[in-house]
């Protein structure tokens, strides 16, 4: 399924491009370089050539769509840098017109019959549990050669990810169709995983990012548009049904977790996963019209729900209960004082496990 309104299917990780620009520094096997050289490659192509933002708002010849597209990114990053306290640097300075309506495809596996997910080793970064390519057959070859080994896989599109400075992370002009507040998320998302990120911590980083990205782009919709307008009032519609899909997930997950620990061979918790998925898929489909507000779901019925999909979701939003917790009852509501805390925490050890601590007062 492609999501692109919501940052839990968004993936924006800085993994392939950081991978890619450790190509020219490290020696290795030759499938390891050669995955690095070709992605590096494709990321040279796609942020070379750009054109500067200020220049294109300048220009008379500039079409009134990009123009205003422009000019919103524009404000966007001044808030994110002026009130949430994200780092200022020259990322989404610069445009770029490509014949794509992504940039990447990532893929994600887990054990068929558990929530371990498979994890691939970057230069720099560790392990992680996604990789990905600019080739849509890289990735579907990469998806089959796990399959075949048996893990559950999904390949997602991708929109953007953050290269943590290693290039000027630049706008496509695909962008250009985003709603308000998908494109204030996707910047914010993008900024904070600039500002900090915690080697080998991928459920944190992606956590805060999350986190940071949506409450940002509601602060942003208030102070733009107003908390009355159709802007910040689909928006919320949208986060409203967000929550509710992700609890619907988590409660699947519960019952296949309960499974996959009981006893019983492979072959029968994977007969007994299908019907679960299944009667979830029948009572989803159900439901849907009562539950939603929004068409965002509609088409679940289609996706070949699995371990991987579900770990996904848990990577992203598990413990997002937390940091609003910790923003809330620590922070006063502030994003600007919760980026501080959380860069002072993070130079202190176990970000999460600190926050847990000072909500707790233990």
């Amino acid at each position: 399924m492609r999501a692109r309104c919501r940052a839990y299917l968004r993936v924006m990780t800085s993994v392939l491009a950081m991978a890619a620009a450790a190509v020219f520094f490290l020696s290795g096997c030759a499938t390891q370089l050669g995955y690095l050289a070709k992605q590096g490659e494709y990321l040279w192509k796609y942020s070379s050539g750009t054109q500067p933002i200020q220049a294109l708002l300048q220009s008379s010849a500039t079409p009134a769509g990009t123009r205003d597209f422009l000019l919103r990114v524009s404000q966007i990053k001044s808030f994110a840098v002026e009130e949430v306290g994200l780092r200022n640097n020259e990322n989404y300075t610069r445009y770029k017109e490509i014949d794509r309506d992504h940039l990447v495809d990532v893929v994600s596996a887990c054990d068929a019959v558990s929530f371990t997910p498979y994890l691939w080793s970057y230069p720099f970064l560790g392990k992680l549990p996604y990789k990905g390519f600019y080739e849509r057959a890289d990735a579907e070859a990469e998806g089959a050669r796990l399959k075949k080994e048996g893990y559950d896989v999904i390949i997602r599109s991708v929109d953007a990810f953050s290269t943590l400075g290693f290039t000027k992370d630049p706008l496509y002009s695909f962008m250009k169709k985003y709603s308000p507040f998908e494109l204030a998320s996707l910047i914010i998302h993008e900024q904070t995983h600039a500002t900090l990120f915690l080697n080998g911590q991928p459920q944190f980083n992606e956590e805060l990012a999350t986190f940071v990205g949506d409450e940002g782009a509601f602060e942003w919709l208030i102070m733009k548009y107003g908390e009355d307008s159709e802007e910040y009032q689909s928006a919320v519609a949208e986060d409203e049904d967000s929550q509710t899909f992700v609890s619907l997930l988590q409660s699947l997950s519960s019952e296949l977790e309960g499974l996959y620990s009981g006893s019983g061979t492979r072959p029968e918790k994977l007969a007994r996963k299908a019907e679960i998925i299944g009667d979830f898929k029948k009572r989803f489909s159900e439901d849907l019209s009562s539950r939603f507000h929004t068409s965002a779901y509609k088409d679940l019925g289609k996706i070949p729900l699995n371990n991987a999909y579900l770990d996904l979701y848990r990577l992203y939003s598990d413990d997002i209960p937390l940091l609003r917790a910790y923003w809330t009852r620590r922070c006063g509501s502030s994003l600007s004082r919760f980026m501080k805390a959380a860069k002072d925490l993070a130079g202190r050890g176990d970000v999460k496990a600190l926050m847990r601590q000072s909500l707790t007062g233990a």
